[in-house]
């Protein structure tokens, strides 16, 4: 027979653990059935503190995914921030008169690569040491030889005379080359 203060040893254990109104509320259930209802509210409250638990953990580490994958574009949108804007194109006072047979002397260099002009790709430019600074090669076959000897992306590394046809466009005056001869390499 039962002492009417009869405590559950598994109830004892878990009055540290639980909230105290589930505790009496259990230990109300025990008390009156008999039967042992109290571990199974108990367990349940333990399975709910676990779950809690986890979720709370798996929460702090998506918390820190996100924090850690912040700071990555972060560094990347600055990495592309302080990459190299292209320099202006050094225009040196006035155009050159347009004309059929004109001579133009100065050093390959790509016009994409070096100013960010010319389109989506590199071209070669001759950048001249008077005005205007920049003769732009409209491409023809003479140009694919200049870019054999140049390289597609010239680096300012081989100087060029060329002759032909000298135009103005858009602030800028292109040169369709009928023949060229390479004058130095640096």
């Amino acid at each position: 027979m039962r002492k009417a203060n009869y405590e559950s040893p598994r109830l004892s254990v878990s009055l540290g653990l639980s909230d105290e109104k589930l505790v009496h509320t259990a230990a109300r259930r025990y008390n009156h059935s008999g039967k042992g209802r109290c571990s199974k509210v108990l367990d349940l409250h333990a399975f709910v503190n676990v779950r809690s638990k986890r979720l709370i953990g798996i929460g702090v580490l998506v918390l820190l995914v996100a924090i850690a994958t912040g700071a990555g574009l972060d560094r990347w949108r600055a990495a592309k921030a302080e990459q190299k804007q292209p320099l202006p194109l050094p225009q040196f006072g006035s155009l050159r008169p347009s004309g059929d047979d004109v001579e133009v002397s100065g050093k390959a260099m790509c016009g994409f690569c070096y100013w960010g002009v010319g389109g989506t790709s590199c071209n070669v430019v001759l950048k001249t040491a008077s005005a205007p600074g920049i003769v732009f090669l409209s491409p023809n076959a003479k140009v694919n030889e200049i870019e054999k000897i140049t390289g597609k992306c010239a680096g300012g590394k081989v100087e060029i005379r060329a002759r032909g046809m000298l135009s103005q466009y858009d602030d800028h005056n292109y040169l369709f080359v009928r023949n060229f001869e390479k004058v130095a390499t640096n």
